[in-house]
């Protein structure tokens, strides 16, 4: 039985990259896909599923006929008067010899049988970790691309705030000198300006901090228009989110694993106390070997037999050693379980809550606006205080910043609940080339053996 590892490992590590022009859109699903080809996390990944495949090698291999080449020379001598003539006895001789034997294990309770499935199943959790690994570094991806796209605008918005204040304190000053306004509007429309210059400076440096975390996380820098634009299909109920969490969960497979690892070492150990049979045959010729001089041939076959009958109560204790650590497996996995649902719901909620919070602040930022508008009206005509127009442009544009914020969370939300079920690679269409690799090894061993102006953007949670 052969394991085609490394045909499987240049396929996952061969992702296609969509859109590589320099000039082209830079979607998230090629920043998911530049992110998987230049992780190195993912390719240490596929060292140890190489490094485990070769182990399953080796436990093939054990089962195998062993072939041994010996040989030796040296100066002997031999005193036995008893056995040896007067001639011979007590002196000294070149004493050599060549030989080879085979030995071919006929039963030895299970025990090559189950390490070489005990393998195959490492191998499977090998395979399914990186699958997992696969989609941390999707959403990690996502993430960094979500960030770059909302510190932009950000930054856009901050640009936009500097003109209009620039606009504001020119007003002021005209009207000023026209002496329609206290010489106190102006340096408060100066102050303001100052602001807003200020919450430019502050937002360009979480954009270049954004801009960091993405070429660590991708791999290089942003290139061309970024969208956050959102096509995911999501579960309607909460109830639906937990189970196809549960029944899709990486993290609970990959406990499964340990459960059925658990269970090979048990029988592994418990071989201790079967019989041992093997078949062996040899040849070796030598000479002048035991004190006696001339030539000798060897030929030598037969059935050879271990078999531990007593241990004090080591093999009690094995047992009771091998059910507990089965125990504890299983009692992982449905811990595991538990914190796939768990998450699965906090996350249905995070969206809910994102949602609504991004439609409210819709609502409040359209008010704002036209709040602002006739503020600006009433102050053109010198019938409101510029102190009550840059209130409520600071107002506002806090409030915008608030609304790009809970774009982005509501998106990365969705993204996360795409990943609670690790659906991210096929919603990325990485299926046939990220996740390439089948975690399958199991069964066919056994089948054949990631100032005023408010910018602050918490963090993607």
């Amino acid at each position: 039985m052969t394991f085609p590892i490394a045909k499987f490992c240049a396929l996952a590590t061969s992702v296609c990259v969509l859109g590589t022009s320099p000039l082209a859109a830079e979607s998230i699903r090629t920043a998911v896909a530049n992110a998987l080809v230049n992780s190195h996390a993912r390719q240490a990944s596929v060292a140890s599923i190489e490094a485990q495949a070769q182990q399953v090698a080796i436990g093939q291999g054990n089962r195998l006929p062993r072939v041994d080449v010996f040989g030796d020379a040296g100066a002997e001598k031999v005193n036995n008067p008893s056995s040896l003539p007067a001639t011979q006895n007590n002196s000294w001789n070149f004493s050599r010899q060549v030989g080879v034997s085979v030995e071919y294990t006929l039963s030895d309770g299970m025990r090559g049988l189950n390490s070489l499935y005990r393998e195959a199943t490492v191998l499977d959790g090998e395979i399914v970790r990186m699958s997992d690994e696969t989609e941390m570094l999707a959403l990690n991806a996502v993430q960094a691309y979500i960030d770059v796209v909302r510190h932009q605008k950000i930054v856009n918005l901050t640009r936009r705030n500097v003109d209009k204040h620039q606009r504001i304190a020119a007003q002021v000053n005209d009207q000023v000198r026209e002496g329609k306004a206290p010489d106190a509007d102006r340096f408060r429309a100066n102050d303001k300006l100052l602001a807003a210059k200020l919450a430019r400076t502050d937002a360009t440096s979480a954009l270049a901090d954004a801009h960091s975390r993405y070429q660590r996380v991708i791999g290089r820098l942003p290139q061309g228009q970024m969208s956050i634009y959102s096509n995911v299909r999501l579960p309607k109920t909460s109830d639906a989110l937990v189970q196809s969490a549960v029944a899709r969960s990486l993290l609970v497979r990959i406990a499964e694993n340990r459960v059925r690892i658990a269970a090979y070492d048990a029988q592994i150990a418990e071989s201790e106390w079967d019989p041992q049979v093997s078949v062996f045959a040899g040849a070796n010729t030598g000479a002048d070997r035991g004190g006696t001089t001339g030539r000798e041939n060897t030929l030598s076959a037969g059935l050879r037999l271990n078999w531990r009958l007593y241990n004090g109560n080591n093999r009690k204790a094995t047992q009771e050693r091998g059910k507990m650590l089965l125990a504890q497996a299983q009692y992982s996995k449905f811990e595991a379980e538990d914190e796939v649902r768990d998450s699965a719901r906090r996350m249905w909620n995070a969206y809910r809550g994102a949602a609504e919070r991004r439609s409210l602040l819709e609502r409040s930022v359209s008010s704002n606006v036209r709040i602002v508008e006739a503020y600006r009206e009433e102050f053109e005509a010198a019938k409101r205080p510029v102190l009550q127009v840059l209130d409520a442009e600071r107002a506002l544009f806090n409030l915008q910043v608030q609304r790009i914020n809970a774009e982005a969370s509501q998106v990365f939300q969705s993204y996360k609940m795409l990943a609670v079920q690790n659906a991210l690679s096929d919603h990325f269409g990485l299926s046939d080339t990220g996740r390439v690799l089948n975690a399958n090894f199991e069964r066919r061993a056994r089948a054949a053996p990631r100032g005023d102006f408010n910018i602050s953007a918490p963090a993607l949670e």
